[in-house]
C-alpha cells in the first residue's frame, strides 16, 4: 500500500509507502510531509493511481478527481499519522558542539535510516524542520549521506 500526495511547495505528485509520514520531494527536494486532506491511499496493485504519478503535476480534471478520492480516505490517512506520532523516540548520547554533527551522530546510532525516524530524534534537540532540510542538503552535498529512497537518509 502506498500513499500519494502533492508537494506543497512545487504541488509534484510524489508516493511514499504507508507507515512514512516524511520525504524529500523527487522534484523541488523539500522536505514535505502529507496531510489528511491532500492524500489518497491506493494498493500498490490498483492502475489508476499510475495515472496520478506519471502526471507529475495535475491538470484541472485530475485535481479534481484527485481531491474527490481524497475525501474518502481522510479517516485513514489520519490514523497512520496519528499512529506515527505515537512513535517514541530513542535517547542519544551525543556530544557534538553544532547541528551537522548532532545530525550525523544522530544517523550513525539510528536503527531504521528512515527520514521520519530523523525528524523524530532531531525534534529531542530543538532542530527545526527547515534547519534539517538544509543540514541534509549539506551532508548529501559533502558526501556524507545518500537517500537511495526520498524516505530514507544513509550515511556514505
Amino acid at each position: 500500500m502506498s500513499i500519494i500526495f502533492r508537494c506543497n511547495n512545487c504541488e509534484t505528485i510524489n508516493d511514499i509507502p504507508n507507515n512514512h509520514q516524511y520525504r524529500l520531494c523527487k522534484d523541488c527536494g523539500k522536505l514535505i510531509t502529507y496531510t489528511p486532506g491532500e492524500a489518497i491511499i491506493v494498493d500498490d496493485i490498483e492502475i489508476g493511481h499510475n495515472v496520478f504519478l506519471q502526471s507529475g503535476k495535475l491538470s484541472t480534471s485530475e485535481a479534481e478527481k484527485f481531491f474527490q478520492i481524497t475525501d474518502t480516505h481522510k479517516q485513514k490517512i489520519s490514523d497512520i499519522i496519528t499512529a506515527f506520532e505515537k512513535k517514541s523516540a530513542i535517547l542519544f548520547d551525543i556530544q557534538s558542539t553544532n547541528l551537522p554533527d548532532t545530525v550525523l551522530s544522530i544517523l550513525k546510532q539510528s536503527k531504521t535510516q528512515s527520514l521520519d525516524e530523523l525528524i523524530r530524534n532531531c525534534r529531542l534537540f530543538d532542530i527545526s524542520l527547515p534547519k534539517l532540510e538544509a543540514i541534509i542538503l549539506q551532508l548529501k552535498k559533502e558526501g556524507y549521506a545518500y537517500q537511495p529512497k526520498s524516505w530514507l537518509i544513509l550515511l556514505a
